[in-house]
């Protein structure tokens, strides 16, 4: 995290408003739209409104197709007689393509995968080869360094522990 945390957590920052704002596009009601969606590693959208209408059952398609997200419960889902199984929201977090090198231009990529499930309904094992073909491209862990020989050159370990006390 000292060496690349700052560069890291700016990426994923950078990549979550711009996957919400694929998802915007593309139909989905995105939360927080008005403040750039997110100001951190994930985004909320109520999918309460489209063809499959409930988190837990937009959560088990999108599994199907490679692509894994959290069914989430909404603020007012409650109110409205949803609970945790099927709730009207998903939660979706970057961190982890963002690990894997992927920038805002991929999240279009992703986002249509999604819309491909939740609003085509296609079956979700075609878009699950084309998740597959995506994801090749992106075989290198990033913000990390390159061998443990690199990582103990960086930093003195030691020295940095006696430091902290």
């Amino acid at each position: 995290m000292l060496a690349f945390g700052s560069e890291y957590a700016g990426q994923i920052i950078k990549n979550a408003k711009a996957l919400g704002q694929a998802l915007y596009e593309r139909g989905f009601k995105v939360l927080a739209e008005h403040k750039g969606f997110t100001e951190s590693h994930t985004i909320l959208v109520d999918i309460s409104e489209t063809p499959l209408k409930d988190g837990m059952t937009v959560e088990k398609k999108l599994e199907e197709a490679n692509i894994i997200i959290n069914r989430n419960l909404l603020p007012w889902d409650k109110r409205v007689g949803r609970d945790y199984k099927r709730p009207g929201g998903i939660r979706l977090g970057v961190s982890e393509v963002t690990r894997l090198g992927m920038k805002e231009s991929d999240m279009e990529e992703i986002a249509e995968f999604i819309k491909r499930i939740v609003f085509n309904e296609e079956n979700p094992k075609d878009v699950a080869k084309d998740v597959v073909e995506f994801r090749k491209a992106f075989q290198k862990v990033h913000y990390c360094f390159d061998s443990l020989t690199d990582a103990y050159e960086y930093i003195n370990i030691r020295e940095y522990c006696s430091l902290k006390k």
